[in-house]
């Protein structure tokens, strides 16, 4: 009498046991899965390991080393991919310390983040006072900027210093490592006098143009800001700012016709017309027209800044016999350069000839990605540059010699800056910014 009971509460366990949802596979399973004999379940074990993003990357760098050459080859896929989805994260920091001095804050930053931050040459002893646990980077900076009145500035060196900075926009926008700004708001008012219509004399437009400046975390470089591309833009009173869309090409007129002239609202602004300000590597221009006079704020606006960055850099040996190198031949991503002279220039001075891709106004961008070692790695100064063009060919010379006050060996190993370089679009949103 009783077994049916006990038969059915083993059977409601093995139910419960059924219901229970399964523990997800661990890397390791999953990179196991990709040598599989199914394809399907190869395919499964890719796209999980794609969505467990930048985690994935230590063991899918074990993973090349792995005799299995369909786990190496899918290995090999994934990691760009999501070496780029790491390299978009912030870095994260905890401060935990109470009225300490501020050039003992910049260095633990520097400790934890790898980046260098400094003052100046005098040190700044005002205090901070911190709790913050595992926050974004620019989250600690804004910390530093409300207690101590520094604003962080690059300068285009290799270390960040804080500046004096107690003035601020109320509009920023943070995304991963980009910091956004609102910082100035600029109209221009015009009147064609050419497209004057009957009872106009001519016709108008108010261009508006809202700066926004560009920050990136210091690992990362700008190698092009764009202009903002605006998806939604709405003023207090609930009108749009969009530009007009470029028009058609206009058809041809029959001789002895007049063309129609176009009525202000079908005109189309250029998608190149000019700025007050225009575009740099730091700031880029959301540009909007006026919709209302009496329109006091923009309600909202949002869309994305496109921007070309460099995110990673792997220093890449190309040669450990640099005096014997010419004729040496290396990929920089999808490009081929090649070492075409290396000549002594007495006073152990050496020069250095690369023919490199034209990049036409990124040129400067080869010299910034070699330098040269001794066998210690001792690095050696760049004392000049120089290039050349037989209009299909170009070719940058470096200059290198021993740096002041510091003995080095004979120079030994080139090494290049292999980057990955990213085009990539921030997203903003302000709200409520006052209309010029």
């Amino acid at each position: 009498m009783y077994r049916i009971p006990i038969l059915v509460f083993a059977w409601a366990l093995i139910g419960a046991d059924r219901g229970r949802p399964a523990d997800p596979p661990t890397l390791e399973q999953l990179i196991a899965q990709l040598g599989s004999k199914s394809f399907a379940e190869r395919e499964k074990a890719t796209q999980l390991l794609r969505e467990r993003g930048p985690e994935a990357l230590p063991a899918l760098r074990k993973a090349l080393a792995s005799k299995d050459e369909e786990v190496r080859k899918r290995a090999e896929g994934l990691i760009p991919g999501l070496e780029i989805n790491e390299a978009l994260l912030p870095k994260r920091v905890t401060l935990k310390m109470k009225d300490r001095d501020l050039d003992d804050v910049l260095r633990e930053i520097t400790k934890q983040t790898g980046y260098k931050l400094g003052i100046g040459a005098q040190p700044d002893s005002r205090k901070v006072t911190a709790d913050l646990q595992d926050v974004p980077f620019w989250e600690a900076i804004d910390l530093i900027r409300e207690q101590t009145a520094k604003d962080i500035y690059d300068g285009g060196t290799e270390t960040w210093r804080l500046k004096p900075g107690e003035n601020r926009s109320p509009f920023v926008n943070v995304r991963g490592p980009f910091r956004l700004e609102a910082t100035w708001f600029h109209e221009d008012r015009d009147i064609d006098f050419t497209r004057a219509g009957p009872g106009k004399v001519g016709r108008r437009s108010h261009q508006l143009t809202l700066l926004v400046r560009v920050l990136a975390e210091p690992r990362l470089t700008f190698l092009r800001v764009s202009p903002a591309k605006v998806d939604e833009a709405i003023d207090s009173e609930g009108e749009s700012l969009l530009e007009p869309s470029p028009q058609p090409k206009k058809a041809e007129v029959p001789p002895g016709e007049k063309p129609p002239l176009p009525s202000d609202e079908a005109a189309a602004i250029p998608p190149d017309r000019g700025t007050f300000r225009g575009e740099s590597l730091q700031a880029s221009d959301v540009r909007l027209r006026r919709a209302s006079e009496t329109a006091k704020t923009i309600k909202l606006v949002r869309g994305t800044i496109p921007v070309k960055a460099i995110l990673i850099r792997k220093p890449v040996e190309v040669t450990s016999k640099v005096m014997e190198s010419t004729g040496t031949t290396f990929r920089a991503g999808d490009e081929s350069l090649q070492i075409t002279r290396v000549q002594n220039q007495g006073g152990g001075s050496i020069e250095v000839q690369i023919q490199v891709p034209r990049e036409h106004d990124q040129n400067w961008q080869w010299y910034e990605r070699f330098h040269l070692e001794d066998d210690a790695g001792n690095q050696f100064q760049d004392h000049g540059r120089g290039s050349q063009s037989n209009g299909q060919k170009y070719w940058i010379s470096i200059y290198y010699g021993p740096p002041n006050g510091k003995a080095v060996g004979p120079p030994t190993k080139l090494i290049f800056q292999d980057w990955v370089v990213h085009e990539h679009a921030i997203p903003f949103q302000f709200r409520d910014v006052p209309l010029p």
